[in-house]
């Protein structure tokens, strides 16, 4: 490992503890990235990683194509370097590029990123203790070399502390919250278009932007929560963070009334909701993670060792640990963490 590897790690790791808001937190990010791999434009997020689907965007000089063809591309359509190929991958690194013998049949080189001025795509499938946090893309236009094969393990040598960083922004202390609103809705259709977006759907949409990201970004998220809902899945949602710290929660189910194929709800989340997730990017047991449920429910540490057959100094461990993992100093702190 180089040197200017060696400091791009150390900076996306501070990057991880900034508990900044939106763009400072994916600008610091990606700067220590283009120490390592330079490039023109980038895609970063995040995944619930209960679901595995979209749950934040970061994004500059990114892809403007509409997002059903993006989704479609990613789920349909035969290419390179899916993110469902690469978590698989060792390195979990790809890269697509122009003037290579042979040139791939790429839709997605040939549709969507040369005609945005783009030759060359490296991606990363965000994967570390086993589990798929996020991923990135990166592009660069005509004025570089593409990106090479040697870039691409040098990238896959920041997975682990981009994981990290995704992990930590997720469950960061904020300082700010607004009053909360109603349940936003979206009618999506059997192609995947928003057949109607009520004002408080595109309202909370509007607050999981940043600056560098737009609503018609951040609407992949909705995109994949129908599209799970319409294949069956169960699970056809993700917990989501607002830029000033207020959690949601983004789910989906059929609605077999024509038009409408998908209905998503866009509500705020109850603390139930947020833990599942929320144990897993703070890096929480499974038995804190059972002895945080219940504490949630308002249960005292004498009433949770009698619940999970443990000793109250055994609960009490659970609890510091916990307290340890996510920065907080008591019980009160943590349930606001995840109020």
């Amino acid at each position: 490992m180089g040197d200017r590897v060696r400091a791009a790690r150390r900076t996306i790791l501070a990057s991880a503890r900034d508990e900044s808001r939106g763009l400072p937190f994916a600008d610091g990010v990606m700067r220590a990235v283009n120490q390592a791999v330079g490039f023109d434009g980038y895609c970063l997020f995040a995944v619930d990683p209960v679901t595995g689907l979209r749950c934040a965007m970061y994004a500059e000089h990114g892809l403007v194509v509409p997002t059903e063809r993006l989704v479609f591309n990613e789920t349909v359509e035969r290419d390179f370097n899916r993110y469902a190929e690469l978590i698989r991958r060792p390195g979990h690194a790809g890269v697509l590029a122009m003037h290579t013998t042979p040139e791939p049949p790429s839709p997605r080189l040939h549709e969507i990123l040369r005609p945005l001025g783009y030759q060359s795509e490296l991606r990363l499938a965000l994967v570390d203790d086993g589990r798929y946090w996020g991923a990135l893309s990166l592009f660069r236009d005509d004025r570089w070399q593409p990106f090479s094969d040697a870039e691409a393990a040098t990238a896959a040598e920041l997975v682990g502390p981009l994981a990290t960083a995704l992990r930590r922004h997720q469950v960061r202390r904020t300082d700010s919250r607004q009053a909360t609103r109603s349940a936003g809705i979206v009618l999506v259709g059997r192609e995947g278009r928003f057949l109607t977006v009520s004002q408080e759907a595109q309202t909370w949409l509007g607050d999981l932007t940043s600056e560098g990201v737009i609503v018609e970004d951040v609407s992949r998220v909705v995109h994949e929560v129908a599209r799970a809902a319409a294949a069956g899945r169960r699970d056809a949602l993700c917990r989501a963070r607002t830029t000033d710290g207020r959690w949601l929660v983004i789910s989906g189910s059929r609605t077999p009334v024509e038009p409408v194929a998908v209905t998503v709800v866009v509500q705020p989340a109850d603390t139930g909701q947020v833990i599942p997730a929320f144990a897993a990017w703070s890096g929480l047991s499974h038995r804190e993670s059972e002895v945080l449920g219940l504490a949630a429910t308002g249960l005292a540490a004498k009433q949770i060792a009698r619940r999970l057959g443990l000793s109250v100094l055994t609960v009490n461990d659970h609890l510091g640990s916990t307290y340890r993992k996510t920065g907080v100093s008591g019980r009160d702190e943590l349930l606001a963490l995840m109020s």
